[in-house]
């Protein structure tokens, strides 16, 4: 009798990876063939799946302040993308498991529903998304596809607890990705060798721009400044204000001072003043005033506030553009350049305000948008014609958050967006108050971000569809965080939170 021929399970594997191997290097070869990424990227997505079903809360939570754009039709940031396909399995896992939660919190899911019904309502009435990227005759789809996405990750980061021994893990894994961004600065003073970073991340200076050791300090770091705050964030989470002060560990305080640094090299004042704001968060929460570190602070504010006044004018330009809207002496060049970005904002404000509000108080204008209004728009500003706003005004740039909202969705989109920071806020302060002491310094981080990303928005600056992410984000991890996970009917045990509906 003829023996038959066994094909294992290693069999079978080898036969189908080598030939795949093999024809994803062959395409990688011409890695700037959009056909290539094409297949090479549908081919790392359906092995991705059975990994994602599994790991899809992880894996959006390493994504989240990555600030990776892969090079897909679009260039869309990676936690949006990572956010909707997350989504799915997230549904499918509820099905399955009644612990799965999607809406623990029914206080945030509502404002969040009715931001997005507002958004829904606005898109179909404003004559729907259009996706340039897709040869759509109309751009300003991604600004939607954005906020769809801020949402959808809310829910899935919200989907699963997160076990409270690996909550500083979980931190971890949200924040410090954040120092990738400094990977295409990298690659741009490294040179043609190091273009292969830009697959995933963008440039992070102009095309024209000098791009060498020799222009740092002359140029705005933006990688630098993000990868500098987030990296703020995780050490206020990780030690708390207090702990950056304990001389018996000053390496904490070492790396806080550098960070400091950092933030300011990056030339924006946003930055600085979003440091600022929750810093200050930070140290009410934490009653510092009643601690000697108030001295510390104070004989620090003294000698750093006396050796700006002196020798401000002398710093890198990057330095002098974020102390701008200090009351300092500064280089001429960098004073003038603040003054312009000052100028011409609240001349881009002025204008919305009396043209732009009251015709779309009520009926938002949603994101449709012309790319030949664009395009010419972009042609009279390099000839001379037009201000230099007028392009942002068009594209629906206005710089200012509560703008962001009122012309594009109307009163209900802003009033949607109000409920959900009032909403936001009271929830992180009650998990502040009443969680853990061991989870303390993370809720107190949690709710000073959040709290202070939410000021700086209504009176700083601010747009809507790029930023809801960074609010969505904070509620989703603090509710893992907080919120136990528990099937139908169990009794939550004495000081946890009180059980809510599933939905």
């Amino acid at each position: 009798m003829a023996s038959a021929f066994a094909v294992t399970r290693n069999h079978l594997i080898f036969g189908l990876c080598l030939p795949l191997a093999l024809l994803l290097g062959y395409l990688l070869a011409d890695a700037q063939d959009p056909m290539s990424l094409l297949i090479v990227g549908s081919a790392f997505f359906i092995l991705s799946i059975p990994l994602m079903m599994r790991w899809y809360h992880p894996v959006l939570i390493l994504c989240w302040n990555m600030g990776a754009q892969p090079a897909l039709p679009g260039s869309p940031y990676l936690w949006a993308v990572v956010a909707m396909l997350a989504l799915v399995f997230a549904v499918v896992n509820r099905a399955m498991a009644e612990e799965n939660r999607l809406a623990p919190v029914p206080e945030l899911a509502r404002p969040l529903l009715a931001l997005l019904l507002v958004v829904g309502a606005t898109m179909v009435l404003s004559g729907g998304f259009g996706f340039g990227a897709l040869r759509s005759g109309a751009l300003g789809g991604k600004n939607y596809f954005y906020m769809a996405a801020a949402v959808a990750g809310f829910f899935v980061l919200g989907s699963r607890a997160i076990p409270p021994a690996r909550a500083s893990w979980y931190v971890a894994l949200f924040f410090l990705p954040g120092v990738l961004a400094i990977l295409p600065r990298l690659a741009g003073w490294i040179g043609s060798g190091a273009d292969f970073v830009y697959l995933l991340f963008p440039p992070d200076f102009e095309l024209n721009a000098v791009s060498s050791l020799e222009s740092l300090g002359q140029e705005r770091l933006h990688g630098v400044a993000t990868a500098s705050t987030l990296v703020f964030f995780w050490v206020l989470a990780r030690v708390g204000l207090a702990g950056v002060f304990d001389y018996s560990r000053p390496w904490w305080g070492a790396l806080f001072a550098l960070l400091l640094l950092g933030g300011a090299a990056g030339g924006y004042r946003s930055t600085a003043i979003t440091m600022l704001i929750v810093f200050t968060i930070m140290f009410c929460l934490e009653k510092l005033w009643r601690t000697r570190v108030i001295l510390i602070m104070g004989v620090l504010i003294v000698i750093g506030g006396g050796l700006l006044v002196g020798f401000a004018d002398k710093l890198p330009f990057s330095l002098q553009r974020t102390i701008s809207f200090l009351p300092l002496k500064l280089d001429a060049e960098v004073q003038t350049s603040a003054e312009v970005s000052s100028e011409w904002r609240l001349e881009i404000w002025r204008e919305v305000w009396q043209k732009e509000v009251p015709k779309y108080f009520f009926r938002g204008k949603g994101y449709h948008i012309n790319p030949d209004d664009l395009y010419m728009a972009g042609f009279a500003l390099n000839a001379g014609h037009w201000r230099n706003w007028e392009w942002a005004f068009i594209a629906g740039d206005y710089h200012n958050g509560p703008l962001s909202l009122l012309v594009p969705f109307g009163i209900f989109g802003l009033i949607a967006f109000l409920w959900l920071l009032i909403a936001g806020t009271r929830f992180l302060y009650r998990q502040y108050r009443d969680g853990p002491p061991e989870r303390r310094r993370i809720n107190a981080l949690l709710f000073a971000v959040f709290l202070g990303r939410g000021l700086f928005f209504l009176f700083v600056y601010g747009a809507i569809a790029t930023d809801l992410y960074v609010f969505t984000g904070i509620l989703g991890l603090s509710v893992a965080l907080n919120v136990p996970a528990r099937r139908k009917g169990e009794t939550p045990p004495a000081g946890e939170l009180e059980p809510t509906p599933q939905i």
